[in-house]
């Protein structure tokens, strides 16, 4: 090979990663979240649909805000986790509630699109997480001019959605917990001691050995996720996903391949997607194994909605009703979607908008 071509082959090695940090940049700045379109196809008169960074807890927070209508009550999601991001989920299955609510689904920190935030991983605590739901829930009933805000919280959001609930009732409207977590230490040993049950009854020997190995929660170490990913990852295919009943969920609901696709996800956050999934968890999941909000949070002086799937077994309903049963709040109900499991917001989207529409809406909007 002679000079010139040396030079010319050294030239592609140069540009080629060149070209890449220049499509991950671009990608990073055309990051949006699209426009809500009226009946002549342009942007609704009134709506918001924004992409907003914030400072909580004195770091960069991501928003995703949307609404027909800003003058709308305010609904703000707190994500399953920790580390994970529904946006996805929620962008995709529960767009209608957009016509009744000015929907903002919160990427926490050290995940999704605030992944950054991870550092320093000191204040990776529940008593930041909550402080940041308290501090953004504020914010955001000055910007939308409202007394107080709605509060929905999934599986580890609805934890902090107890605790952010418990300390400024006065903030919410009501606080509604999908798949409410209770005691987690309890429902991870409640669960190994099903899957350890079913892999033994059916003769997979090999990996009711691997659990045996490895025993029951809680785990702790450098890296807690590989063994929670190995019992939580069975169960879902074992219980759970056998158990989804809408097919337009069990087509277009995983998470993942969600976060691949939305706009308002450049390359570099679906890469923070992925780490967050790891490193945040591995911070935050065991500051959870001494919890009991049986205990820790009998009281909430707001209205609760608690919503739990039939088939979930990621978080098996017993320990929930319980929770409930001993709950004193000033109104509570619990409401059962018997045709789904751990996502039932999304795997029985309509069911969830006709309850916060029909019936959580007229009831605590004052």
């Amino acid at each position: 090979m002679n000079t010139s071509s040396k030079t010319g082959v050294r030239m592609i090695f140069l540009l080629i990663p060149l070209l890449l940090v220049a499509f991950v940049m671009y990608s990073q700045w055309a990051a949006h979240t699209p426009a809500i379109l009226g009946a002549d196809g342009q942007p609704l008169p009134g709506s918001v649909a924004s992409l907003e960074k914030v400072k909580l807890g004195g770091v960069d927070q991501w928003l995703i805000v949307r609404g027909h209508d800003v003058h709308k009550p305010v609904l703000l999601f707190l994500s399953g986790g920790p580390g994970a991001s529904e946006a996805g989920r929620v962008l995709r299955f529960n767009s209608e509630l957009e016509k009744h609510f000015v929907v903002v689904i919160w990427e926490q920190r050290g995940c999704g699109k605030s992944y950054p935030s991870l550092n320093p991983k000191s204040d990776l605590t529940i008593d930041q997480y909550v402080s940041d739901v308290i501090e953004l829930s504020e914010l955001l009933r000055v910007r939308f001019d409202e007394q107080k805000i709605y509060l929905v919280g999934h599986s580890w959001g609805a934890i902090i959605g107890v605790l952010a609930a418990q300390q400024r009732p006065d903030l919410y409207h009501a606080y509604i917990g999908a798949s409410q977590m209770v005691d987690v230490l309890e429902t991870d040993q409640m669960i190994f001691d099903l899957v350890l049950e079913h892999s033994r009854q059916t003769g997979d020997t090999d990996f009711a050995q691997a659990l045996e190995k490895q025993g029951p929660p809680p785990y702790l170490g450098k890296s807690p996720i590989k063994p929670y990913a190995k019992l939580f990852g069975r169960e879902y295919q074992l219980f759970e996903a056998p158990n989804i009943k809408d097919e337009t969920y069990r087509r277009e609901g995983d998470a993942i391949q969600l976060m691949l696709g939305q706009p308002e996800y450049g390359w570099l956050d679906r890469v923070y997607y992925l780490l967050g999934l790891m490193n945040t968890f591995n911070v935050v999941y065991p500051q959870l194994q001494e919890m009991d909000f049986r205990v820790d949070a009998a009281r909430l002086d707001l209205p609760v909605y608690i919503i739990l799937g039939r088939h979930d077994m990621n978080n098996p309903s017993s320990i929930p009703e319980e929770y409930f049963n001993v709950l004193e709040a000033p109104k509570k109900e619990l409401i059962f979607f018997e045709n789904s499991g751990h996502g039932m917001i999304w795997e029985e989207a309509d069911l969830f908008y006709r309850l916060m529409v029909e019936t959580i809406l007229p009831e605590t909007y004052k």
